[in-house]
């Protein structure tokens, strides 16, 4: 029951953080620019990365359930191995240039930030998008096993993975396409890799709050709402 207890609470922790990433960025910077990654070079960066450490750390903490008969990987590869990518898209971050925007920190350096558009800007994007993939797969493979979990329970779980995973694709796709044609779609669409993961970021976090039953804290607390209303009211 404690093992039980201390999943609920981690993945409930994962969720409340996605869910607040991106809204407290803008809030810090109050100005929309690229990406989130770019926010490391702003005021939001206090976010950013501690929310990001935040992920990475209590998902190399995530435990989950052994390995089970017929299964690739463990709950706790998977989920070991985003935190370890997640913290690698922290210590090295994505390149200073070209954002939408002005950057709080441009013209000076500031912790890891560079300029590279090569081989620390691969490893940041490769991470980024491991980190993606692989949290798409715990949604989707992994939260679906409880056999007592009702039918469109799962269905949500697959969902929230294929749109994670259709989110790292888009964002492949786009990429390649501007890399092959020269141009830059942020002059299409302003900041649509910001867009994109934050669909991403709330798809996966969507999965961890209902797999860490949120709504049961929610019921929990109306109830309790309703009790002391009704104590007012005598």
């Amino acid at each position: 029951m404690e093992h039980k207890t201390s999943l609920y609470s981690l993945r409930k922790t994962i969720g409340i953080l996605g869910l607040a990433l991106p809204l407290l960025l803008l809030a810090a910077h109050q100005d929309l620019i690229s990406s989130m990654s770019h926010y490391y070079y702003t005021a939001g960066s206090v976010f950013f990365i501690l929310i990001l450490s935040a992920f990475g750390l209590n998902l190399i903490n995530y435990k989950g359930y052994p390995k089970k008969e017929g299964e690739l990987l463990s709950d706790r590869f998977v989920t070991t191995a985003a935190g370890i990518c997640i913290l690698i898209t922290v210590l090295i971050p994505t390149k200073s240039e070209n954002p939408l925007g002005q950057l709080f920190f441009t013209g000076s350096p500031y912790l890891f930030g560079h300029e590279s558009n090569g081989f620390l800007g691969a490893i940041h994007l490769l991470s980024a998008a491991l980190f993606f993939i692989l949290l798409g797969y715990m949604s989707f493979f992994k939260f679906v096993l409880n056999h007592n979990a009702s039918a469109s329970r799962n269905r949500l779980f697959k969902r929230c993975g294929i749109i994670v995973w259709a989110s790292v694709g888009a964002l492949v796709a786009i990429f390649a396409l501007e890399a092959i044609l020269g141009i830059n779609f942020d002059t299409i669409i302003p900041a649509y890799t910001f867009w994109i993961e934050w669909v991403a970021v709330y798809a996966f976090a969507v999965a961890w709050l209902v797999k860490g039953r949120i709504h049961l804290d929610v019921e929990k607390m109306m109830k309790t709402f309703s009790q002391e209303k009704s104590l007012e009211k005598h």
